[in-house]
């Protein structure tokens, strides 16, 4: 088999499992919910073998469940490891953003503002979609600061779960979503005033909201999540 018959083959099994993945994490598939692989391989026009790799591979990062004579399902959300990944992200981030301050560009404040800005407006449209982007974007731009992409790269795989709950608070109506703007907003003011002790005491506050809003969405979806 050739070199370029090797690389589609990758290819297409990369974007089967970008776009089964993305499903998963932004609630297009209900944790818990029995996939129909048939129909999922004609709507994105998957092949079999990428499709096979695809759940493989989400299966081992703990995003499906494949039971044998029973089907492909979505996991629920596990409790106890979006807490452990809030722990581990509020530990490294404090650190990130206090670093940060020593390196930050009049441009990368602006940048950060203008992310802030328009997370307001995509919130006040209710697009979650990009609200949660800009939400990545805003976090990511200071490990990108602090030339820790690595670390935040790693992150990613830390955060799989704590990320899916993210997604889940901003369907969930009663829960305060301009809190997430307004902790923000304050994580720049702190940084742009070079104070770190009062950057990092945001951070904590900013990411500890996951324990007050997994109570109300445990309430809403309980059938979402297990310990």
């Amino acid at each position: 088999m050739g070199k370029t018959i090797m690389a589609e083959i990758s290819n297409y099994q990369d974007e089967a499992y970008i776009k089964i993945r993305s499903k998963i994490m932004r609630l297009k598939f209900i944790p818990g919910e029995r996939i129909n692989k048939k129909e999922l391989q004609e709507e994105l026009s998957i092949g079999v073998t990428p499709m096979r790799e695809a759940i493989l591979r989400l299966s081992r990062e703990g995003l499906l469940l494949v039971r044998p004579q029973s089907g492909t399902y979505v996991t629920k959300i596990k409790i106890s490891e979006v807490y452990q990944a809030r722990f581990v992200r509020e530990s490294i981030e404090k650190l990130v953003v206090a670093e940060a301050i020593t390196q930050i560009t009049k441009n990368d404040l602006s940048e950060l503002k203008k992310i802030v800005s328009l997370q307001e407006l995509y919130l006040k449209a209710k697009d979650y979609d990009n609200f949660f982007n800009l939400d990545e974007d805003f976090h990511h731009t200071f490990y990108t600061i602090d030339h820790k992409e690595f670390v935040w790269k790693w992150l990613q795989v830390v955060n799989l779960q704590f990320n899916r709950f993210r997604f889940l608070r901003l369907e969930a109506s009663n829960l305060d979503w301009q809190q997430i703007c307004d902790d923000h907003r304050a994580i720049v003011e702190a940084v742009s005033d070079k104070f770190p002790q009062r950057a990092e005491t945001h951070v904590g506050r900013h990411l500890h909201m996951v324990d007050d809003d997994i109570k109300v969405a445990l309430n809403l979806h309980p059938d979402y999540f297990e310990q």
